[in-house]
């Protein structure tokens, strides 16, 4: 028996449901650590007109003073406090597929008077085998662009969010940040050491680490985050020494760590590999190349908001006949201590 457009288009629609329900997105595959990470922390998105706004405070704007005496005790109105902005955007996705595409694989999709029809049991088996190749590229296809882009700087599209790239840059001096000017706001500057010499990397990695914590409240970083260039200059600056058992087969390995996990610390936190750099390397080709990076990030420090997913299925055009599912979600990447991260590049 055929099938109504009205129930192909709820079967669609709980279809992507179920892979977004059964397939839980803190558990992105571990070669998106990025996105995983922050999803893992995620934060309710109720709404807002813009923006979302976060207090901080910029200084402590003391009056302190020695005196003595009948000196005269001087009082001042403190400025503290500043606001920042994120603007929150919408990012979508969607596939389509043609009653004919159905009608080729055996099933028929009737458009008028649709409620007299269904499928019989091993025609919906047939349908939904058809449909879960479609909903698998697009949640796997939505995440992975999402992940892309929050790690871009947000100037991919204006429409788009601030991502990593955006919040710890490699220029903290120069444009802005959640409305906030790093070219006068010094303390909304994150530590940007580059064009450092393999010989270099350990010192620079120390001096990077200790800004971190001198400006987050003695907070060290908590997500190590880096490219394959970076992790190998850093791997042959190690030095391993082996144990001689001589009662035992000796077992003789030269790599480190399992899959994303490079096996490789630095002040006790593993640096995890982000595959996803080289990507946007090809992608983007910038001056500094993404694999060259390591990133030192203070995630208590990094917020990511979203409203949910959005599951629906719009109307088909009176002059096409096709299927159209999409899924849509409104969220947010925002910082409220800029100064708590650092970047580090390779020469």
């Amino acid at each position: 028996m055929p099938i109504s457009s009205d129930d192909l288009a709820a079967l669609s629609r709980t279809s992507l449901d179920d892979y977004l329900k059964n397939t839980p997105v803190d558990q992105v595959t571990q070669d998106q650590p990025f996105i995983n990470r922050l999803l893992q922390g995620k934060k309710p998105f109720g709404g807002a007109k813009q923006y979302i706004k976060e207090n901080i405070r910029k200084s402590h704007d003391s009056n302190f003073k020695w005196t003595y005496g009948e000196e005269k005790i001087t009082f001042k109105k403190r400025d503290t406090v500043e606001q920042t902005e994120f603007p929150w955007r919408r990012c979508v996705d969607s596939i389509y597929r043609s009653d004919d595409e159905l009608f080729s694989n055996g099933i028929r999709v009737v458009r008028g008077d649709g409620g007299k029809v269904r499928l019989e049991k091993n025609e919906k088996v047939q349908l939904i085998d058809q449909l879960n190749e479609d909903q698998l590229t697009l949640r796997t296809g939505f995440f992975e662009q999402l992940n892309l882009h929050c790690l871009r700087d947000g100037t991919s599209s204006p429409d788009a969010i601030v991502g990593l790239d955006g919040i710890v840059t490699l220029t903290p001096t120069t444009g802005t940040l959640g409305n906030i000017d790093r070219a006068t706001a010094k303390y909304w500057r994150n530590t940007a050491v580059t064009a450092i010499a393999p010989a270099d990397l350990v010192d620079k990695m120390e001096y990077a680490w200790r800004q971190c914590v001198r400006y987050a409240g003695g907070q060290a970083p908590d997500f190590i985050l880096a490219g394959a260039d970076f992790i190998d200059a850093y791997r042959k600056c190690l030095t391993l020494t082996q144990n001689v058992d001589a009662g035992r087969v000796k077992r003789l390995d030269a790599s480190t760590g399992e899959g994303n996990k490079t096996g490789l610390f630095f002040k006790g936190k593993e640096i995890i590999w982000d595959p996803t750099f080289d990507v946007l390397d090809d992608l983007d080709k910038p001056e500094t190349k993404w694999a060259k990076r390591c990133y030192f990030l203070n995630m208590r420090n990094i917020s990511w908001r979203e409203d949910g997913y959005d599951i629906f299925s719009p109307d088909a055009p009176h002059d096409t006949l096709c299927l159209y599912t999409a899924v849509s979600m409104r969220c947010v990447l925002s910082c409220n201590r800029a100064n708590s991260h650092a970047v580090l590049a390779l020469a």
